[in-house]
């Protein structure tokens, strides 16, 4: 066996090996479900201590969103009036109303989050909310809270004689076990493109778009100054309901996102969704928006014929965020009624401002809630895939799966009903697998070098058959072969010979008379040489292609350094009558010229060897 076959046996082993290795599973390839629960706060809500507990002012700002969300902020002032500390209040969702909603969540004073819980506690017709305070309301203190809630599927539409109808109907004000007093109101905002807006017992404002709900204007009318707990003395005022005409814009949901966070310790971040949105109401929609992160770059658009065209982006002003603005018109169709298109968006994320390294740990701190939007979204599946890792150290919010094959990590988060208040920022640690991380490109070159050795290989076996084959088919002129390579060594030396003694004698070493002898006599042996040389040229053109394509390719040669000779001359006479701008030029092309001339002996003395090999 060769040496080269052994190199190569060796090599594709060591490939095989490689490869073999890859594959093979480690005791951390197990996949984990979450069954993590949240503890209940120590503290339980009641209503010990209620009728001691004032709302001193009240506002509930509730915007109708245009695709068939309603989103309610309530701002509460809570005094305690009781000798004891408050540590939590309640507040109450309509029975009827409960199985819609989609988020809710508290903050106290500067911001801070509340923790905010379901305690399945009904009392009347309503389902009690619990928020936490983060420290008790000290007697005779109040505090300030905000409880956001959104909801979806109660706001109604309908199609009445060519117009469509939208209606929404619930409660006035919040729903709290307390008594409230003093300034309270509730503005229920409807979108621009509405009109005919009807709010039963409220004021419409065309100028700001929305119904307003206001305790003054009915206070002589139930006599009282106050609100009882839930809202029992307000009568037929506990009822609100708002009708309008939306000329532009209707429902619109997402049926199902899955998002695909791919995440690469050699410093990428690719986020690729599928989205499926829906139209379920009555007017058809000529384009669709996402809000996707500020640093997004190389953001694509298509679905399963290619590339959307018509996409825009639009960078939003004091927001972390931009717009993605989708015209279906350009090279799709309106999204009709009834009707959902599938598509996929794709962009990268700068690694640099996610991550943080710790020897061989990485640390990523990302939103994995990416792309936001203003519709419902139904049913969200998010999978983190994190390449190279050996294992998961720390993780700020379990997923509910985490997957481990081949080196790479997955992290399975889902999520329903998601709204565009909704956010997920988690942190996650892990160990990088150097050797994971290292093996796939060594894998890749070593596959694109197996390939490239077997291409050469198979190509120089193929010409060298090729030759062969053409060779024994062939007959060899051993002596037409000798004969003209000594002849064509013998011009060469003489050409050589006159060239040397050329340049001596513009050295003046020698005497003119002596170049003049040498250069006649030199002359006449290459003519001599030329003629004789022809016979044997004619036999090896005629003996087959490949004496034939080096004794062309020796005359192309020949033909060149003639032409470089008489370059070389008309240089040198061009300058010697001043016409050219500088010495420096005149010695410049002059060298190239020379430099050209020793490559054409080069390449001649190489043919000629070529030839020579036949002989053996």
């Amino acid at each position: 066996m060769s040496k080269r076959k052994s190199l190569i046996i060796i090599f594709i082993g060591f490939l095989i090996f490689n490869i073999t290795i890859s594959f093979i599973t480690t005791p951390n390839d197990l996949s984990y479900n979450n069954q993590q629960t949240i503890d209940k706060p120590k503290t339980a809500a009641d209503l010990v201590g209620a009728e001691n507990i004032i709302i001193t002012e009240t506002s509930r700002q509730a915007h109708m969103e245009i695709y068939g969300l309603i989103s309610i902020s309530d701002e509460l002032t809570i005094k305690n009036l009781n000798d004891n500390p408050v540590s939590s209040i309640l507040i109450g969702i309509p029975l009827s109303d409960i199985d819609y909603l989609v988020f809710f969540e508290s903050e106290g004073p500067y911001e801070t989050t509340l923790f905010t819980e379901r305690l399945f506690m009904i009392i009347d017709e309503f389902e009690m909310l619990a928020i936490y305070f983060n420290s008790p309301i000290l007697p005779h203190q109040s505090i300030t809270i905000t409880f956001e809630h959104i909801y979806k599927d109660l706001i109604k539409y309908n199609w009445y004689e060519g117009a469509q109808i939208v209606f929404y109907k619930s409660f006035t004000f919040p729903i709290l076990p307390y008594r409230m007093e003093g300034k309270i109101e509730s503005v229920y905002y409807t979108p621009q493109s509405a009109d005919e807006v009807d709010g039963g017992w409220g004021f419409h404002n065309p100028g700001i778009f929305a119904v307003q709900y206001l305790f003054d204007e009915i206070k002589a009318e139930i006599g009282a100054n106050y609100i009882t707990p839930f809202l029992d003395n307000l009568n037929d005022k506990k009822n609100m309901e708002v009708g309008y005409n939306l000329k532009e814009g209707s429902k619109i949901e997402i049926e199902e996102i899955t998002r695909d966070i791919l995440i690469s310790p050699w410093g990428t971040i690719r986020v690729k969704e599928n989205i499926m949105i829906t139209n379920l109401g009555f007017k058809e929609f000529r384009d669709v928006s996402f809000n996707i992160p500020q640093q997004a770059i190389g953001v694509y658009v298509s679905d399963v014929f290619g590339e959307i065209l018509g996409t825009t982006i639009q960078p939003l002003a004091d927001s972390e965020y931009k717009k993605l603005n989708i015209n279906l018109l350009t090279n799709r169709v309106l999204l009709l009624p009834n009707s959902s298109f599938l598509f996929n968006i794709e962009y990268h994320l700068p690694f640099e401002n996610y991550f943080s390294m710790n020897w061989f740990q990485e640390s990523i701190e990302i939103d994995i809630f990416t792309t936001i939007y203003e519709y419902l979204g139904r049913q969200q599946t998010i999978k983190i895939n994190i390449e190279g890792c050996y294992s998961i150290d720390h993780i700020t919010d379990p997923p509910v799966s985490i997957k481990k094959s081949q080196g790479a990590t997955t992290l399975v988060y889902t999520s329903e009903d998601v709204t565009f208040d909704l956010r997920k920022v988690i942190q996650f640690t892990f160990t990088i697998d150097l050797f994971d991380l290292f093996l796939r490109p060594t894998l890749i070159i070593l596959i694109i070098a197996l390939i490239g050795s077997i291409y050469v290989l198979s190509i120089k076996t193929r010409k060298k058959e090729f030759d062969t084959e053409i060779l024994k088919k062939e007959f060899i002129p051993v002596n037409e072969i000798r004969e003209f390579c000594a002849l064509f060594e013998e011009k060469n030396a003489l050409t050589l010979e006159i060239r040397l003694t050329e340049e001596d004698t513009k050295r003046k070493k020698i005497a003119k008379k002596n170049f003049k002898n040498i250069f006649n006599k030199n002359t006449s042996k290459i003519e001599n040489i030329q003629q004789e040389i022809i016979p044997f040229k004619k036999v090896l053109t005629q003996t087959g292609e490949i004496f034939e394509s080096i004794i062309n390719k020796l005359d192309i040669l020949e033909a060149e350094r003639i032409s470089i000779k008489d370059s070389l001359n008309l240089l040198e006479s061009r300058y010697k009558r001043g016409r050219l701008p500088s010495r420096a030029a005149f010695l410049k092309l002059s060298n190239d010229f020379k430099k050209r001339r020793k490559k054409i002996d080069r390449s001649i003395d190489k043919l000629i060897q070529q030839l020579r090999s036949y002989l053996l």
